[in-house]
Parts: C-alpha cells; sequence; structure tokens
C-alpha cells in the first residue's frame, strides 16, 4: 500500500506551566495562537502557526492517557521536544497499511470554535526513540486565523529536527516503513529523513557538534532524544534585533545563523536560518 504521509505536520513540545511557556516563546518573537484544549486527552496548548505546517507547545491540564504521558515526559527529561506528528492525507488508510488500530477522532476548542481531525499514536517501533503521532486534519481552515502566522522575528516554517540515537543506521528501515521508500538517507554516521516537507535528522552523540556546534557546550539528555529544532526566517537581522529587545542571550554562526540556546526555549536548542 502507498504511504499518504504528506510530511512533517507539527512538532510537539511539552512544557510544564502552559502560561509561562506561552510568554517565553513570545519574548523570543513568535506570535502564538490563542489556547485550545483536546477534551478526550485531558491537554491543552498554544500553537505557533507557520503558512505549512507548525510548532506546538503542550501541557497536561486534566485526565487522560496522552497528559499521563506529557507529565512522565517533563518530569524523567524535563521541558522538551516530544513528539513529531505526521501529516497524512488519509489517517486510516496509513493505519491500516502499518498494521495499527483505526485512528480516533480528537478535538480542539478555538475560540468558540472547534477544530477536528483523525489522529493516533504510532507505537515505539514505528520511528524508534521518538514518540510520533498521524494526524489528519479534517477542518484545517479553523487553525489559520489572520495575524497567527505573522511573526516579529519572521519565521517562516520548520527545517528539522535533530534527535540523538545511540546506532542511527539501525534505525533507516523502519522509517522507509513509515515514509516511503529510500526515505532515509546515511552520510557516515548521519541519516536524513525526508519527508515532503521537513526532515529528521539522526545523529550519534558524539557526532551533534558536527550538526550543532554550539550544542557541544549544552547538558543535552541522554540518547535516545530530540535536542534542536531548526527554523527557517525571512530575515536573521530582525530574529536578533527581536531577542535583543526582549534582553534574552543568541548566538550568531559566520552564515548569520542565529541560535538560541535550551535554557531560554523551554528545553529546546532553536536554529533561526535565512
Amino acid at each position: 500500500m502507498t504511504s499518504r504521509i504528506t510530511g512533517l505536520d507539527h512538532v510537539i513540545i511539552a512544557v510544564r506551566d502552559l502560561d509561562k511557556a506561552a510568554a517565553t516563546f513570545r519574548a523570543l518573537g513568535f506570535t502564538l495562537a490563542t489556547r485550545g484544549e483536546h477534551a478526550e486527552w485531558g491537554t491543552a496548548n498554544h500553537c505557533i502557526m507557520f503558512e505549512g505546517d507548525y510548532l506546538e507547545i503542550l501541557a497536561a491540564v486534566g485526565e487522560g492517557g496522552p497528559a499521563d504521558r506529557v507529565r512522565a515526559f517533563t518530569h524523567d527529561k524535563g521541558e522538551g521536544l516530544m513528539g513529531l506528528v505526521w501529516g497524512t492525507e488519509d489517517a486510516e488508510a496509513d493505519s491500516a497499511r502499518l498494521g495499527l488500530e483505526p485512528p480516533g477522532d480528537l478535538s480542539r476548542s478555538i475560540e468558540g470554535d472547534v477544530a477536528r481531525f483523525k489522529a493516533g499514536i504510532l507505537p515505539p517501533e514505528t520511528t524508534p526513540g521518538i514518540a510520533s503521532f498521524l494526524c489528519q486534519h479534517l477542518t484545517p481552515e479553523k487553525l489559520r486565523r489572520p495575524g497567527w502566522t505573522e511573526h516579529a522575528n519572521t519565521a517562516l516554517g520548520i527545517v528539522s529536527v535533530t534527535a540523538l540515537m545511540a546506532e542511527p543506521l539501525d534505525l533507516m528501515p523502519a522509517w522507509d516503513r513509515l515514509i516511503g521508500p529510500a526515505a532515509a538517507t546515511a552520510t557516515d554516521e548521519l541519516v536524513t529523513v525526508h519527508s515532503r516537507s521537513g526532515m529528521v535528522f539522526l545523529c550519534r552523540p558524539d557526532d551533534i557538534g558536527q550538526m550543532h556546534p554550539e550544542a557541544e557546550d549544552e547538558d543535552l539528555p541522554t540518547a535516545p532524544a530530540m535536542v534542536a529544532l531548526t527554523l527557517r526566517v525571512k530575515n536573521t537581522a530582525a530574529v536578533a534585533q527581536a531577542l535583543k529587545a526582549a534582553g534574552i542571550p543568541y548566538e550568531r554562526d559566520r552564515q548569520g545563523k542565529v541560535v538560541i540556546a535550551p535554557e531560554d526555549a523551554c528545553g529546546v536548542l532553536i536554529e533561526l536560518q535565512e
């Protein structure tokens, strides 16, 4: 059966205090959509919307299996990159292709309205070491309101996520099965997973400096763990200006890329590049 995966739909950042995290990301120059709640899952979020994908800042606020997983993640690993959500044109077809149970119904309240999805949690062996989900948007028009995709730091979308893995090469077949043949490619010990939208880099802990030199000075979690998020922006000078105005430290490399340390971004090393 043919994969119906459309690419990396959004990235989940797990936090303990949703209001505090929202203030952090606003200070980084992001516009946040209004608070939403998943009644079925016991979670609440703020989303940072781009034209083709988005970031989900997620916290546990009630009872439910997903809420318990958020609490366990932040308790065991602290705040940070918790999961990847893969967009699909047909969640039921992809679930059947992967031998999974049919996806469930999910809703999110948005300013007096309700966005609806078909969503399912992928078993651990689907994307080893990374929590992943399938998501089919049933009401995509409700997610992007006027002004929500306009950010002071000029952010445009997700380029990639970097994860630490003990043996990246061993994981390639699983990713090919999820996304499609030859989705995962290798350069030495680095694996790049290509989707129709967004990439995932799998690297050994000793090699993280090749991907993100600034990460060598950080106290990174033990593999497996997602550690870095790279975003595309219109103008890195505007990013630097927004961060300076907010009093948030940052670094710039020779190419002008702006790097924000995990302690200033809810546990996520964020890179912003033109």
